[in-house]
C-alpha cells in the first residue's frame, strides 16, 4: 500500500491485512462485488451498459475505507439489478486507479457507461447526496476521459 507516517513496528502492529480481515472477505464473497486491481480494472469499466466502482484506499491509514466498505455494497444495490458489473478496489490499488482517473479523494464512487465515466463522488456522503450526484451522473452526457500525468522521482 502507500507510504505510511507510522515507525516499521508500530505498522506491523496496526497492519489491516485485506486478504484476511472480516469485512473485507464479507464484502469480496457475499456482496457480489468484485476485487479490482490494476490488472482487472479495464474489464469492469468496459463492462456493456453499467458500472459502479467503489475506490478505496489504505484502512489504517483512511479509516473512511470501512465505511466504503459496508456502504458500497448498498451504493450498488441501489441500482436494482441494473448495473452489468460492480467492483471494489484493492486498497493497494485504489489510489493508483483514481490517479488514471483524474480522483484526488478517497474514497470515491465512479460511474461508467460502456466504458465511458459518467463521473465520481468523492468523499463520503450522505445517502439523499448519493442519490442526487447519481442521478445527475446519469443525466448529463457521457464526460471525456480526464488526462493525467504521472510524475515519478528517478
Amino acid at each position: 500500500m502507500g507510504k505510511t507516517k507510522l515507525n516499521a513496528a508500530t505498522a506491523e502492529l496496526v497492519r489491516i491485512d485485506p486478504d484476511t480481515h472480516p469485512l473485507f472477505q464479507k464484502l469480496w464473497n457475499e456482496s457480489g462485488m468484485t476485487r479490482i486491481r490494476e490488472d482487472n480494472f479495464k474489464t469492469l469499466r468496459d463492462a456493456p451498459g453499467l458500472a459502479l466502482l467503489c475506490l478505496v484506499d489504505d484502512p489504517v491509514m483512511y479509516k473512511e475505507t470501512f465505511d466504503m466498505v459496508v456502504i458500497g455494497p448498498q451504493l450498488a444495490g441501489m441500482f436494482d439489478d441494473t448495473l452489468s458489473a460492480s467492483g471494489f478496489s484493492d486498497p493497494a490499488s485504489g489510489r493508483a486507479i483514481a490517479s488514471s482517473l483524474g480522483i484526488h479523494r478517497l474514497p470515491a464512487v465512479v460511474l461508467f457507461r460502456f466504458g465511458e465515466m459518467l463521473g465520481a463522488i468523492e468523499g463520503l456522503r450522505t445517502w439523499g447526496e448519493y442519490q442526487r450526484e447519481f442521478v445527475q451522473m446519469l443525466m448529463q452526457p457521457v464526460l471525456p476521459r480526464k488526462k493525467t500525468i504521472t510524475i515519478a522521482s528517478a
